[in-house]
């Protein structure tokens, strides 16, 4: 009986907390007690387009809470679950199959403290390994390829021959990179891609690919996903997110850059979410969990052991 109580306060504890952080003018915070309002039963996270929990969305939220102090492990449910215990539910239903959701998970479990080589008995690392095609590239394009390369890096694994190469091989001439091979550049893959090559030491790929970014920043200090676009380019704030930390993740002063994190700061609602865009208000999901790294400084590459000096 003792025991059932004392599980009972500390998860009245933790869910009264939450709101309490967000009441000290702290952002992330606030974007937490947000989060903590759009968990489901099952301790996973909707992408905001469809009430179940998202796996991809649910391993970003794991991420942007472990960057803001607070321990992934304790954000629970009324039934006690977390967001872990989602993961490791899909994990285990064989339902993370592709590279990119692979590494999501990846990187999520190491940020939790979680062993990722022992992830609800299956080896993370191991299973990402295994989906490198035969030209070096993990998953359709760049996008999922960066994201592979982050969760092995994260995960102190040495990375395999010719994906560093199968990189460069796809980088634009403008110096960005798309989602797949042939694509127009765009801000998201070229921020992560950045964030994979941060300790690569390929410093000409890197900075051909600052200055893609710089020369389609917004006055406003926020970046859209691309420009040239048949959808308009006004900045967005998922798109600026992952520029942030690519940024930060290759040493840029951001007071340099028109403070982005400033223009993001500016998207917080009321509720502690963040909007999408300036036209688009309102509460998004996706958009709260991709800021709050960003506006910690805290790049996806964060937990990778820094390499040591030759």
């Amino acid at each position: 009986m003792f025991k059932r109580l004392s599980v009972l306060m500390l998860t009245l504890c933790i869910v009264l907390a939450l709101p309490v952080l967000a009441q000290d003018d702290d952002p992330a915070a606030a974007a937490l007690a947000f989060l903590k309002t759009v968990q489901n039963a099952d301790g996973g996270i909707s992408n905001g387009f469809d009430p179940t929990s998202d796996t991809s969305t649910t391993a970003d939220a794991v991420v942007a809470i472990a960057v803001a102090g607070l321990d992934p492990n304790a954000f629970l449910t009324g039934d006690l679950v977390n967001p872990l215990l989602f993961l490791a539910a899909q994990v285990n239903a064989g339902n993370v199959t592709d590279a990119g959701t692979t590494a999501k998970v990846l990187t999520a479990a190491i940020a939790a403290g979680k062993d990722p080589a022992g992830f609800s008995d299956h080896d993370l690392v191991g299973d990402l390994l295994a989906l490198q095609a035969d030209d070096g590239l993990f998953g359709f394009g760049a996008y999922d390829h960066c994201l592979s390369m982050i969760a092995l890096q994260n995960a102190g694994a040495e990375l395999p021959d010719g994906a560093v190469d199968a990189l460069l091989g796809v980088q634009g001439e403008d110096g960005g990179w798309g989602f797949m091979a042939g694509e127009a550049s765009d801000t998201n893959t070229t921020g992560l891609c950045l964030q994979a090559l941060a300790l690569t030491g390929e410093v000409g790929a890197v900075e051909a690919g600052l200055a893609y970014l710089a020369a389609i920043q917004n006055e406003d200090g926020g970046w859209p996903y691309q420009n040239p676009s048949d959808y308009g380019t006004d900045s967005d704030t998922n798109s600026t997110a992952l520029v942030v930390q690519a940024l930060v993740a290759n040493g840029e002063e951001l007071a340099d850059w028109n403070s982005p994190q400033e223009w993001l700061l500016s998207m917080q609602n009321d509720s502690g979410s963040f909007s999408f865009q300036a036209a688009m208000p309102g509460d998004n999901v996706l958009a709260t969990v991709a800021v709050i790294p960003a506006i910690e400084g805290v790049p996806l590459n964060a937990w990778a052991p820094v390499p040591e000096a030759e």
